[in-house]
């Protein structure tokens, strides 16, 4: 078995080994804070641009398995809406329409939604009951459990605007079509 330099630092002594383990400890906690201030950042500017959205998380990035940023119209509440969610830690960023299949029931997935989404993003596709239609995060990034990913969360406007601008891309495009699928309740 080969042992690479951290490995080889971190075995060095006690002391080395102290500093791992406390690093090892901290670094979950770290990235929650990390992208915990993105979306905060994120959210700011999808309510400039959304009125009357309301929004939601649930879980905690690196900590959680499936965490999840969650906005909605309060028309919707309760069936659908709009998510931004870290499969597996952070390492599948996915982003699409959910649907509360505990609230609605076995109403039909919409094809009318999935098509409008796929022209813009073919990758779209309603793999479970609860997704009307999800799209894997190519770019900015789709692992964001990276330290260059993490650090560009942190300090790259850029990142920022791209994924903000991705789910407003994302709002528009199922806005009218989701209205007509809450009416029906």
């Amino acid at each position: 078995m080969k042992i690479n330099p951290i490995q080889k630092f971190i075995l060095k002594d006690k002391h080395n080994l102290r500093i791992a383990a406390t690093v090892g400890d901290a670094w979950p906690e770290v990235r929650a804070q990390m992208v915990a201030g993105f979306l905060d950042r994120l959210e700011a500017r999808l309510k400039k641009k959304l009125k009357g959205f309301q929004y939601e998380r649930d879980g905690r990035f690196g900590i959680d398995a499936y965490p999840s940023f969650y906005f909605w119209k309060p028309a919707w509440e309760g069936q659908y809406g709009l998510c931004l969610q870290f499969g597996d830690y952070g390492e599948l960023v996915v982003m699409g329409v959910y649907r509360e299949i505990k609230r609605i029931g076995k109403r039909l997935f919409s094809e009318e939604l999935l098509d409008a989404i796929v022209r813009h993003h073919p990758s779209a596709r309603t793999l479970h009951p609860w997704w009307e239609a999800r799209v894997t995060m190519q770019s900015p990034a789709t692992d964001w459990r990276k330290s260059e990913v993490l650090w560009r969360i942190k300090t790259d406007d850029t990142f920022l605007q791209e994924v903000s601008e991705l789910l407003l891309e994302m709002a528009k495009l199922s806005e009218p079509i989701v209205d007509g699928l809450a009416r029906k309740k």
